[in-house]
């Protein structure tokens, strides 16, 4: 096995804690296999990143794989991530520690708190000695975020004794001596920070207590899934031949599918929207609001006075924008829009906004990153989706070979198929509800991280060495008979390797 991967560069995508476990059961399955030694390089986003920095501190402490697996799962299963980080945003105290004095009191930061807590106060200086001394089998880590100073990748990697930049162009030279004070936790935040959810967390002030250097602009940085959502970007080279990887393996969550753009209908909200648009409207709120007062009902005449209000600010916004118009386009025509299409008008123009931005963007970046890892290194890249082996008309979704595959591997059992639609279905959140932890969703998303890991490399073992699994004892038939032995147990138990490794650690 070793002459047939000597360097392997792993990749997990973002997706909260359904791209955590995925990944976790990801690197489960290459422990199981015995391929996890020869993994070189680890690029991670946003939920991804948990599980990068989690691993990283392990090879920090020097922890065997077992400890690694137990302690995380157990931080997994204890699921107080949020609920701890919310109640430090209500209290000082957490505030006051001297460890914590320099950060802003805000939601990224509360969760930053938690987050160092969960990695031990370890740093990416620590992880820079532990390779620089030999003490873990990776030679890189990168961990992503997104600049929001330049709109650059922010990559939080080690650099020591390399030739990479820490950050990107703009920050390496700046910033690069502070690395032995970068806790991982806080990394982890600024890789996780989506937008809306979070605000940016502030480099190096949020990072780094008692920095000081007015000539330095604060950088903002947010979710590395902005710039690329799977973290391969970051192994592309100008020079294909300078890739020291023989295997990229891509652990992605993430859905290619889009709905189509939903109009909005006549309903109740549109209607209330149309109201507060009417002249009509506005003039009846004025009257009333006169009635209420020379009547002394003052509740009912602050609650006219709050909507009026809101109401003239509407008809302002209008006059604004018409004049607006007419100056920047030369157009001489005001702004008028039907009263009984302002409540389409509205919705519309915020739904084509969000789904520009959750959606169109950041799918469209994926496409292009994929297509570009693929173009480089197409035939040493594979890609472990969590949705592929929910199946769809009789083969794993987007799987090209299935019939050259299912020839050496069979059909993809129904039990399969059901642990990953179950994980597929999994949100992007931070938390299982009551109804996810009875489900026992944190158990199928890392089983189906496992077996998809398995059954991606039984595939690319079959369609780029299919001549060498056939020779004797060759390393590409050990790896094909090991793999192909997990794949009929996991056909029989999708949740053998997870049941297997909690059974051995009294999980």
């Amino acid at each position: 096995m070793s002459a047939l991967f000597k360097s392997i560069a792993m990749c997990f995508s973002g997706g909260g804690y359904r791209a955590a476990c995925f990944s976790l059961g990801a690197i489960s399955l290459f422990e199981k296999i015995d391929l996890l030694d020869k993994v070189k390089a680890i690029s991670t986003v946003s939920g991804g990143t948990i599980t990068g920095v989690k691993y990283a501190q392990s090879q920090i402490d020097t922890l065997d794989f077992d400890s690694f697996y137990s302690d995380y799962y157990n931080w997994l299963t204890d699921d107080n991530l949020a609920e701890r980080a919310i109640s430090h945003i209500k209290a000082d105290t957490i505030w006051k520690k001297e460890e914590n004095k320099h950060k802003r009191k805000n939601p990224i930061n509360a969760f930053a708190v938690e987050y160092n807590i969960f990695t031990s106060h370890r740093t990416l200086g620590d992880f820079e000695d532990c390779v620089i001394n030999k003490k873990t089998h990776l030679d890189r880590v990168v961990f992503n975020a997104t600049d929001f100073s330049s709109g650059l990748q922010f990559r939080f990697q080690n650099v020591k004794g390399t030739r990479l930049r820490f950050g990107n162009s703009n920050a390496h030279s700046k910033y690069k001596d502070l690395i032995p004070k970068i806790k991982l936790g806080d990394i982890l935040a600024s890789s996780s920070a989506f937008p809306g959810g979070f605000e940016p967390i502030g480099f190096p002030t949020d990072f780094v207590k008692g920095y000081e250097n007015e000539d330095d602009e604060e950088i903002g940085l947010m979710d590395g899934g902005i710039v690329d959502n799977q973290g391969a970007s970051v192994f592309i080279k100008n020079d294909p031949k300078h890739n020291p990887h023989d295997l990229f393996f891509i652990c992605d969550v993430a859905s290619p599918y889009m709905k189509s753009f939903q109009f909005a209908d006549k309903n109740s909200l549109t209607k209330y929207l149309t109201y507060l648009s009417s002249i009509p409207a506005l003039l009846l709120v004025i009257l009333m609001a006169i009635f209420f007062f020379k009547s002394g009902w003052w509740i009912l005449y602050t609650f006219s006075v709050i909507l009026g209000v809101a109401m003239l600010c509407i008809q302002g916004v209008f006059l604004l924008a018409s004049k607006y118009i007419k100056k920047a386009t030369g157009i001489n025509q005001g702004l008028v829009i039907p009263p009984r299409r302002f409540g389409f008008f509205v919705i519309d123009r915020a739904k084509s906004l969000i789904k520009m931005a959750t959606e169109v963007f950041l799918k469209n970046d994926r496409r292009q990153n994929a297509n570009s890892i693929y173009n480089a290194y197409g035939d040493i890249t594979t890609t472990a989706t969590i949705y592929e082996l929910r199946c769809k008309d009789g083969k794993p979704e987007y799987q090209r070979d299935w019939e050259l595959i299912e020839g050496h591997i069979g059909s993809i059992s129904d039990d399969i198929k059901a642990v990953s639609l179950k994980s597929a279905n999994f949100g992007t959140t931070l938390w299982f509800s009551d109804d996810n932890k009875k489900e026992n969703v944190l158990d199928a998303i890392i089983a189906c991280g496992e077996f998809t890991a398995c059954y991606n490399l039984l595939a690319h073992l079959i369609r780029y060495h299919e001549d060498k699994i056939k020779i004797n004892n060759s390393d590409e038939q050990l790896l094909f008979q090991k793999l192909k032995s997990l794949w009929d147990e996991f056909s029989k138990d999708p949740y053998y390797l997870i049941n297997l490794r909690k059974t051995n650690a009294n999980l």
